[in-house]
């Protein structure tokens, strides 16, 4: 009786301790940016979702909204566009994580009547994103298919 307890605790314990950690793979975050012309200021903001694909690489999908000429002629907005950016990005496999993506996406100004174009997007910066999910923050600089230069972000990270 007694070799039988000792066995089911070793075997407890070893199940228990055995357990695979899994890493978070979904992320949802909001992007925020500005850009500087001759002319005008364009501000702008988006919603992604990044799927994790494996350790080091993902994909990511993003809703983007630019207004243009925000602040030049005291509080007018002269123009706006939204985009829908799809990304693939390698980022390392620490917590601190460096990344860069490619990608593109489809680009429509809503002043305008058939403006359609298709813009291209790269990203190359820094990211906090815990493995076991949590608190997300990126900086950086990212042209998400828009008409702003994204430079930072903050989102959760979940499995």
């Amino acid at each position: 009786m007694k070799r039988l307890i000792i066995f089911l605790s070793i075997l407890c314990a070893v199940t228990i301790y055995s357990q695979d950690i899994t890493k978070a793979k979904n992320t949802i975050y909001l992007d925020f940016g500005l850009i500087f012309s001759r002319s005008a200021v364009a501000v702008g903001c988006g919603l992604n979702y990044e799927r994790m694909l494996n350790d080091n690489f993902s994909l990511r999908g993003g809703v983007n909204i630019g207004f243009f000429g925000a602040g030049v002629s005291g509080d007018a907005i002269s123009g706006t566009c939204l985009s829908f950016p799809v990304t693939f990005n390698y980022m390392t496999k620490q917590k601190n994580k460096f990344e860069a993506g490619l990608g593109g996406g489809p680009f429509f100004n809503l002043e305008q009547e058939k403006s359609f174009s298709f813009f291209p997007a790269a990203k190359l910066g820094y990211r906090y994103q815990p493995d076991e999910g949590g608190l997300m923050l990126k900086a950086g600089l990212e042209v998400p298919a828009n008409t702003y230069l994204s430079i930072g972000g903050i989102g959760y990270t979940f499995k």
